[in-house]
């Protein structure tokens, strides 16, 4: 027959186990519901990051629609318009035979800033408005920098200067007609340091002048990672 003392510490033995089980049980349940509110709070704060960056985009997008809407409108009423007059005070007309300071806005902006460095290009147009002035002698210099220049398009592309030294020879009048058709000119030219020289019928001209030339602008379109 067991002893009373016996029967007392394995009764005690026992509640010590359960209570133990029961600690055992009640731990993993809370370290359970901790880790599982912190998973809930960091998918929760997740969502809201994706909610909030979502709405941003839609904020982004109806501003860009508003805004392509009135592009739309401003190119209708500049090259679509039935003004007889372009930018830079010429006819308005689609003719291909056209001549500065004559021709359509569409191609008077396209040809404005040439998005490459073409010198080549750029003295046939110098001694064309030359030629039409009858300018004898006439004389251009500037430095090629083909192998230097950078045409490569960029998200925020800056107009780059081009030198030129023009001279020649001429009446009064058809240097007068010469400044103007620069002035007029549908690439734009900053002509510095005129010198003038001689008499109405015979008049020498020399003058600085700098064009230039904008690269294309890219769109930088990117992905974001909403951690």
């Amino acid at each position: 027959m067991p002893m009373p003392g016996s029967i007392k510490h394995a009764q005690i033995d026992k509640a010590r186990s359960n209570v133990m089980l029961m600690v055992t049980v009640a731990t993993v349940v809370v370290v359970f519901c901790l880790m599982s509110t912190k998973a809930l709070l960091g998918q929760a704060s997740y969502q809201r990051r994706v909610i909030n960056t979502r709405h941003a985009g839609l904020h982004q997008l109806q501003a860009n629609v508003t805004a392509a809407g009135q592009l739309v409108t401003q190119y209708d009423q500049v090259f679509e318009g039935n003004n007889p007059t372009n930018l830079i005070g010429g006819q308005n007309t689609q003719s291909s035979n056209a001549t500065p300071p004559n021709g359509d806005n569409a191609r008077i902006v396209l040809d404005a800033l040439p998005s490459k460095y073409d010198f080549p290009a750029l003295l046939t147009s110098v001694n064309y408005i030359l030629n039409k002035n009858a300018v004898a002698s006439a004389v251009i210099t500037g430095n090629d920098d083909t192998a230097t220049s950078n045409s490569s398009s960029s998200t925020n592309p800056q107009p780059v200067p081009i030198q030129l030294t023009v001279s020649g020879s001429a009446s009064y009048a058809a240097i007068k007609n010469l400044i103007s058709d620069f002035e007029q000119s549908i690439r734009p030219f900053d002509i510095t340091n005129l010198q003038l020289g001689g008499s109405e019928n015979s008049m020498t001209v020399s003058f600085n002048a700098t064009t230039y030339y904008q690269p294309a602008k890219s769109l930088d379109l990117t992905t974001k990672e909403i951690k």
